[in-house]
């Protein structure tokens, strides 16, 4: 018997899983790079797994729930037409940020829910939005779609800097500091 904050998380979830699914659906008849197009279809394979595994959660005379592995072949996509006025950039971004918000969101989820099947669930699933993220990810910073500037040293020694004191009662009220230099 499933508790009450499990069925309204799931619920919630399919209701949002369905309305991503046809945005997805809508992308990937759009979007021009087959990179793209093939992350897309693994999402939108993975959402349609998720929804039927919500499904058998919910369904009080199921008794074991698998949750499938994110495909590793899919087809290749035909662009339908090209009249949405988006950029494949775009889609991208927006997909990525759809699956890592999904993920973020069966994580938190698995965090509230009771039942132990149902909470084990979820987090494989946040799992699978996170490496569809990543894909995403990976494939905008090779296209340089996404920038993540480094910092030097010295930024970085510098935002240790107010970590680095540490209060010792033996100095009667004076703080001690570490030589950021010996920091392992």
């Amino acid at each position: 018997m499933l508790k009450n904050v499990d069925v309204g998380l799931m619920v919630n979830h399919l209701s949002a899983h369905n309305a991503i699914i046809k945005r997805l659906d809508m992308y990937i008849n759009h979007v021009q790079n087959q990179q793209i197009a093939t992350i897309i279809q693994k999402q939108m394979m993975i959402m349609n797994n998720h929804v039927q595994v919500m499904k058998q959660l919910l369904d009080p005379k199921q008794s074991t729930v698998n949750l499938l592995p994110i495909p590793t072949n899919v087809g290749m996509v035909q662009n339908l037409n090209n009249n949405l006025d988006i950029s494949d950039q775009d889609i991208a971004v927006d997909a990525h940020f759809t699956a890592s918000a999904m993920a973020k969101e069966n994580f938190n989820s698995a965090e509230n829910m009771k039942n132990h099947q149902v909470k084990k669930t979820h987090t494989e699933m946040a799992l699978q939005q996170s490496t569809i993220a990543g894909m995403y990810e990976q494939l905008m910073n090779q296209l340089g779609w996404m920038s993540q500037p480094d910092v030097s040293t010295s930024e970085q020694i510098a935002a240790l800097a107010p970590f680095n004191v540490i209060s010792n009662p033996n100095l009667n009220g004076q703080q001690q500091i570490i030589n950021p230099n010996q920091i392992n």
